[in-house]
């Protein structure tokens, strides 16, 4: 995914939109032929080619008068707006909007087959055998039993549509939007993504001037992808010194993994197609020194022709007081900090179930934690590509051995990514102490069985899969968890 040097660290966003895909990496799982069903291009899609799935539009009454249950306006609306909406408006990065009964009831049985299979809404992070978190998720998007029952229903009797003079309230999603930025700006010059070459990425430095003429304190961030079609993924770096300001047009090309300066560099987030705006806990945040930059490594995937982006940009809010805790961001992994149980990283062509884990003693720019200093753990996501899996980080407790799950990820998606955001104010996260040990355990299946290693031959042209390494683009492999931490006072 994002080219990294070891030393460097590779945070995702710390929310996405209940599991945004990249368009320009899938036409999304949303897509009916993906569920299992055909897709006319007049009428929509239908359950199998037999039968008429034509909606039923109107007000339809069951045997006793009474307005048919489930329908749009009183049931299948609210939970459409909450769980989907986020992805599916128009102009959004799903591939068709979700906004009204017209534009949904064609993709009813699409949609009830999707939600049976735990497709929709996308969301990764599960409960196992192996994995309880020991707290819930922000921003939770999986649906109950009982709501994915409605969803069934309403398409087996043809997604009608109901009275809307009894229509149910219809709940505001969580917003795409920074609420009350403080500043708002984008890249200084043009870049031109070369499309239909064998370069399949490039990764470009932006350098952004936020214009803070005394030391703040960030407590939101957003991405502004100028050109979606291909800004695949954005880190997010504070350059303490202000080293990128001589770049050309704000702009260092092919600056690698990093921040692209020799210079104190601190990364601050990241972001993936269709993200929610980073925002930490309350009384949380991560300092910007007075005439600092910020640098965006973008991660730019080539598009079937050529591509331009002037757009691309940061929306930022800060507060002028230092908070009681200060974020910051470390990478477990490959690459990223921790030992390799598996070493030297790599993926034999036809292996079906490879193993590479690491394990990292919890600690700060090489030094020991004190047990005075209280590190909270508030956002984590896991990362691979197209050839992983399976992938999940606990931590071991140095002093009783007792082993907490953070995240656990057992059916893969790279199509599907997000980081999850443990829904606590921060006092009452999980707390890490200097010597616990993370542990990161990625599977791949670098066969022909794997879904994701046919898309990847199909991307290249190969008809047989190969030794898969350690590297920086889509066709290479990764292990890495992104933890977001909170340290009370700073370190």
């Amino acid at each position: 995914m994002s080219r990294l040097r070891p030393a460097s660290c590779l945070v995702l966003a710390l929310a996405a939109c209940n599991g945004a895909a990249d368009p320009g990496e899938t036409q999304a799982t949303e897509d009916a032929t993906t569920h299992g069903t055909s897709t006319n291009a007049t009428t929509g899609p239908t359950s199998d080619g037999t039968g008429d799935d034509t909606p039923t539009t109107g007000v339809t009454t069951d045997s006793a008068g009474e307005a048919l249950r489930p329908n749009w306006h009183e049931d299948i609306a609210p939970l459409v707006a909450m769980h989907c909406r986020t992805c599916h408006t128009e102009g959004g990065i799903a591939p068709f909007g979700m906004e009204t009964y017209e534009q949904t009831a064609p993709w009813a049985p699409a949609m009830a087959q999707g939600v049976e299979l735990g497709l929709m809404p996308p969301w990764h992070a599960q409960e196992t055998e192996e994995c309880a978190p020991p707290l819930g998720f922000k921003h939770d998007a999986r649906l109950s039993a009982e709501q994915q029952a409605l969803f069934t229903a309403w398409a087996a009797n043809k997604a009608p549509e109901g009275d809307p003079k009894l229509a149910a309230p219809i709940p505001t999603p969580p917003s795409q939007a920074l609420g009350s930025p403080s500043v708002t700006t984008k890249m200084g010059s043009e870049l031109t993504i070369t499309g239909g070459s064998k370069t399949l990425d490039f990764f470009h430095c932006i350098s952004i001037d936020p214009g803070n003429t005394e030391t703040v304190y960030i407590d939101g961030l957003q991405v502004i992808a100028g050109n979606p079609e291909v800004v695949h993924h954005v880190l997010i770096y504070v350059d303490q010194t202000a080293a990128s300001k001589d770049w050309t047009g704000g702009v260092s090309k092919d600056c690698g993994g990093g921040a692209g300066v020799n210079a104190p560099v601190q990364l601050i987030g990241g972001w993936v197609p269709g993200s929610l705006p980073i925002e930490p806990p309350a009384d949380v945040g991560t300092a910007l020194p007075a005439g600092s930059r910020l640098i965006m490594n973008v991660h730019y995937h080539a598009a079937a022709t050529t591509q331009k982006d002037s757009g691309t940009g940061l929306a930022i809010r800060w507060k002028p007081s230092q908070p009681g805790w200060t974020s910051i961001f470390e990478l477990v992994g490959a690459p990223g900090s921790g030992t390799s149980l598996d070493s030297p990283f790599l993926i034999p062509a036809n292996a079906e179930d490879h193993v590479e884990e690491y394990v990292w003693p919890v600690s700060y720019q090489g030094q020991q934690i004190p047990d005075s200093v209280e590190v909270r753990v508030w956002a984590t996501l896991n990362h691979m590509h197209k050839v992983g899996v399976d992938m999940r980080v606990w931590v071991e407790d140095r002093d009783t051995g007792v082993n907490t799950c953070l995240l656990h990820t057992p059916v893969w998606d790279y199509n599907w990514q997000r980081s999850y955001a443990f829904d606590a104010p921060v006092e009452g996260l999980f707390r890490v102490k200097g010597g616990d040990k993370i542990h990161v355990k990625c599977r791949y299946n670098n066969s022909t069985t794997n879904p994701g290693v046919n898309e990847m031959l199909q991307e290249v042209g190969l008809d047989a899969p190969f030794d898969v390494k350690l590297g920086e683009g889509t066709l290479d492999e990764m292990c890495v968890n992104g933890l977001g931490v909170a340290i009370k006072g700073g370190i």
